[in-house]
């Protein structure tokens, strides 16, 4: 019979193994197997079910000269993301756009990433604790957004290729002198490190911290100057990769980073101290979400931080100083396991942190995805410490919260299978965010419902004044509910911004309200001023019906010439300029 050994040198035969293997897929997948049956939600919506990118099996050409988001403009954002889509424009094409087949890929994912903790905590742990801390990671709720939103999969990427990496470094752990021919080991990591960072901008911490578990996640650890000097080609062929693939986004970009401010709302407006201590103020309800999740949500908005930011900060620092001090004691004693363990959350939380820089979101679950590696290896090497019928208590413990992590992961798994119950979700744990009742609001008006619509989208207003986009859908439903005068109040604040008054849209429905409010003499003196900006076009359109209705006919003449002046050749403008002329 096939065997092999764990981190004690236990033999386990190959049967166990597969059983093992089978039982950690079902636990990974298991709870997550709602998300068969839902749609494209939440950022799925742009990335992929709107995305013309992935159309066709060309788009495995295309995709790595274009940035991330798709869209005018939106490459501001900073984002290059490449092998990400080109995986999502696989699936797609493979199954003709089916949601179904794309949550397939997602599941098979977390299986995948799951197996190969499974096996990392293998090789600094006994057989009892690495199967335990991996089932506890599998269950563990905090990946139900990274794995039901499959835009957000690449996190899964990043996590699989540093792995990938660990294993490749570990596979020869060569003498120093081996290292220096062994070239095909240098560019398997050179692929793995370039991977990760086109899977996802925290991928390029990817090669520093498999290094790190190489070096620290044993029990037989090698003097540092030793292993460094025995992979200079590994660290080689890794940095060449990453310099092209900066390159590569340099030249997509047209910048290294973001063209602006992508700041979330709530930490846009404050200063770099005031954003690191708010930043900070939100460590324990970090720890909680990792040790015990339950308040779980697609959103967090600026209601999350605490009143007592500066205290809470302070404690953090304390405390995550105590910690990482006592890592360091444990690793002079010759055990780093907990120093890696330490790393993994640290370094695969901190692009995403707001410390070092203003982020798209202040807190979300897939950023934490990394961060549940790093606690699953430090479960693994506590219950790996404790003494027999501690190891059982712990053991008893673990399966308790793995248990309660599937229940709660299942019930999280349903809130993403549609938008209705996603929101819902986010209005039941997020009371005071605006963004739940924006979101409720815009599926209700999308539903035909215009009655709630406008409820939800006057309390989300209510809450975010200056939120265009409330505005504009608030605009909406109370148009189509006829009542006129108080959509013209609302969307004309809008009209202050230069891009908004460009949308020929949202210019025929504000003056189109207008004239049902107040009548052609308010559509008039609404029109005018507009006529020499950015929707002359549309404005001139209006304003020349409205003077032709009171009998203006000249200065209808007058408007629909401005109007050409603007859009020459426009045909709406040139028939009725014609009409009026025959007349």
């Amino acid at each position: 019979m096939t065997t092999s050994s764990d981190a004690t040198g236990q033999p386990h035969p190959r049967g166990s193994r597969i059983a093992a293997a089978l039982a950690l897929i079902v636990l990974a997948v298991g709870p997550l197997l709602p998300t068969l049956r839902a749609t494209f939600v939440y950022d799925d919506t742009t990335i992929i079910r709107d995305n013309v990118l992935l159309r066709g099996w060309g788009a495995l050409v295309h995709v790595w000269s274009q940035p991330y988001w798709p869209g005018d403009g939106v490459d501001a954002l900073g984002l290059y993301r490449p092998l990400h889509i080109a995986l999502l424009a696989t699936v797609w094409n493979m199954g003709a756009g089916s949601a179904r087949w794309m949550h397939v890929y997602a599941l098979l994912l977390a299986a995948l990433v799951t197996l190969t903790l499974w096996w990392l905590l293998r090789r600094g742990a006994g057989a009892a604790a690495s199967l335990a801390a991996a089932a506890w990671f599998a269950t563990h709720p905090l990946h139900v957004e990274a794995v039901a939103s499959v835009a957000n999969t690449s996190e899964l990427v990043v996590v699989l290729c540093t792995i990938g990496i660990v294993w490749v470094l570990r596979r020869t752990l060569p003498t120093p002198e081996r290292a220096t021919r062994d070239w095909t080991r240098a560019a398997m990591v050179g692929v793995l490190a370039s991977s990760a960072l086109m899977a996802k901008e925290s991928g390029l911490l990817a090669v520093p911290l498999a290094a790190l578990t190489v070096w620290g996640w044993r029990r037989d650890t090698p003097p540092l100057a030793a292993f460094l000097t025995s992979n200079m080609r590994a660290w080689l062929a890794a940095s060449v990769a990453v310099i092209a693939v900066l390159l590569a986004r340099l030249v997509v970009l047209g910048a290294p980073v973001s063209h602006g401010s992508i700041a979330a709302q709530g930490i846009g407006t404050l200063s770099g101290g005031e954003r690191v201590t708010a930043m900070l103020s939100l460590w324990p309800r970090i720890v909680e979400m990792l040790a015990w999740p339950s308040a779980l949500s697609p959103y967090y908005g600026p209601t999350i931080f605490p009143a007592q930011r500066v205290g809470l900060a302070l404690l953090s620092v304390m405390i995550a100083a105590a910690l990482a001090g006592l890592c360091v004691v444990f690793a002079r004693r010759g055990d780093r396991r907990p120093l890696v363990a330490l790393a993994w959350i640290a370094l695969t939380y901190l692009p995403a942190s707001n410390l070092l820089a203003a982020t798209g979101q202040i807190l979300s679950d897939r950023t934490l995805f990394g961060a549940t590696v790093g606690v699953s290896l430090g479960r693994a090497w506590i219950v790996d410490r404790l003494p027999a019928f501690g190891r059982k208590v712990a053991l008893v413990l673990l399966a308790l919260l793995i248990a309660r992590g599937a229940v709660v992961g299942v019930t999280y798994a349903v809130a993403w299978t549609s938008h209705r119950t996603l929101w819902a979700r986010l209005a039941e744990v997020s009371p005071n965010e605006h963004l739940s009742y924006k979101l409720r609001g815009m599926d209700a008006r999308a539903r035909g419902d215009n009655a709630n619509a406008m409820v939800l989208l006057t309390r989300a207003l209510a809450m975010a004044p200056s939120d265009r986009q409330i505005r504009f859908e608030l605009g909406q439903a109370q148009y189509a509910s006829q009542r006129f005068a108080a959509a013209v109040l609302t969307l004309v604040p809008l009209l202050r911004d230069a891009d908004v008054r460009g949308e020929p849209a949202f210019v025929a429905l504000y003056l189109d309200a207008t004239g049902h409010a107040g009548g052609a003499d308010a559509v008039v003196r609404a029109a005018t001023p507009l006529l020499r900006g950015e929707s002359a076009r549309v404005a001139a359109l209006f304003a020349g019906a409205a003077h032709d209705q009171l009998g203006r006919r000249a200065a209808a003449d007058s408007a629909y010439t401005m109007g050409l002046r603007r859009a020459p050749g426009d045909s709406a403008l040139t028939a009725r300029l014609a009409a009026l002329r025959v007349r």
